[in-house]
């Protein structure tokens, strides 16, 4: 089942990106060959709509646009006023970056359902809150309770106060093997307590008593946490903490890219936390990245939305980014001088892309094998 979903979101994904590309050259008076759902073979036409055929195809994953005089073939391409080569510059632009426009919206859009609904991500730096517990720990044994701050530790000769997680480490570190008083507050909720407290009476474990992957006490602590405001509140911050998020991470993605292609030809080795469609299913699953929660897929979504269109965006022939540099060149070098290199220079991306895809695949196959 994770494996079909993730199949659906990335399907999902490429179709709206192609149906960006539609609209646009509809808006533009670019004439539609095809519209495909899905990848050649052909199996049969759906129906026709201004123009379009849409198609459905064999390979049933993402989907394809046909402009019409995308390519040069013959001279009725020169002479059809609806073909994409005879377009201007800007509308010919504006139907070559559509894809990654709507890529790029839909994970804003994702992002800000997500922290609408689920709260705003905020820093628990200035405090101690449990957010789990080891089962069997001295912290389970006394029911430390989740989501609460540590605000005091005593001992029979020292009294600890606490701030940050890193103050529990320091008390817990110099009196293992003691009881120790921890006095937390009430039931938090974003980076409010309630106003009552309880004191836990918690033995500290040695080292050699404490279990591989445990604390002393058994407690692990929140970095950060969800933030609600007012209703009417939430949409507005939503949307613009989930712009913040795009922003960063498509940063992140694109430096990512940059040194995958600059390893690539300078070393001939790609970074090992680069994956294609097999492995990104592989870690979705060994991450329990896909899960029953809508909102959490949907964030995944929008991450993956969000990859797409920064790597279409690569100026790498064949691809959108590709194709807009070539229409700026237009401006330097001339229509007919482009003309002459970019089917060659698109071919060439092409093989470059499918070799890539396919040495990462293999790559990803041999991690999966290797366990």
């Amino acid at each position: 089942m994770d494996i079909l979903i993730v199949i659906f979101i990335i399907s999902f994904l490429v179709l709206i990106h192609e149906m960006g590309h539609y609209l646009v050259a509809i808006l533009t008076g670019t004439d539609v060959d095809e519209f495909g759902l899905g990848y050649p073979p052909k199996l049969l036409n759906l129906f026709s709509f201004k123009g379009t055929n849409f198609t459905l195809n064999a390979i049933p994953f993402g989907g394809f646009v046909r402009l019409k005089g995308e390519f040069i073939s013959g001279e009725s391409v020169l002479e059809d006023e609806g073909a994409f080569y005879n377009k201007s510059a800007l509308k010919r632009m504006a139907v070559t970056l559509a894809g990654v426009t709507i890529n790029i919206v839909f994970a804003i859009f994702a992002f800000s359902i997500v922290y609408s609904f689920m709260g705003i991500p905020v820093s628990l730096n200035n405090q101690a809150r449990i957010g789990a517990i080891a089962p069997g720990s001295p912290a389970a044994e006394v029911n430390l309770p989740l989501d609460v701050n540590i605000i005091e530790i005593k001992t029979e000769t020292n009294i600890y106060s606490i701030n940050t997680f890193s103050d529990v480490q320091q008390a817990i570190g110099e009196n293992k093997g003691k009881n120790l008083e921890i006095l937390v507050s009430g039931q938090c909720e974003g980076l409010n307590c309630e106003d009552t407290t309880s004191t836990y009476y918690v033995y500290a474990r040695t080292d050699e008593q404490t279990p591989e992957g445990e604390g002393s006490i058994g407690v692990g602590f929140l970095e950060s946490t969800f933030q609600f405001y007012p209703w009417y509140e939430m949409p507005f911050r939503g949307t613009w903490f989930g712009m913040q998020q795009a922003v960063g991470l498509g940063w992140m993605i694109l430096e990512a890219l940059i040194e995958m292609f600059v390893g690539l030809f300078t070393r001939g080795v790609l970074p090992q936390d680069v994956a294609g469609p097999v492995g990104i299913i592989h870690e979705t699953q060994k991450g329990n990245v896909i899960s029953d929660s809508f909102l959490a897929n949907l964030g995944f979504a929008g991450m993956l939305s969000l990859n797409l269109a920064i790597m279409n965006l690569l100026p790498i022939p064949a691809l959108d980014g590709g194709r807009a540099i070539f229409i700026l060149l237009e401006k330097i070098i001339g229509k007919k001088t482009v003309e002459k290199i970019e089917n060659y220079a698109n071919i060439g991306g092409f093989a470059l892309l499918i070799l890539l895809i396919v040495a990462i695949t293999i790559r990803d196959v041999g991690n999966i094998i290797k366990g």
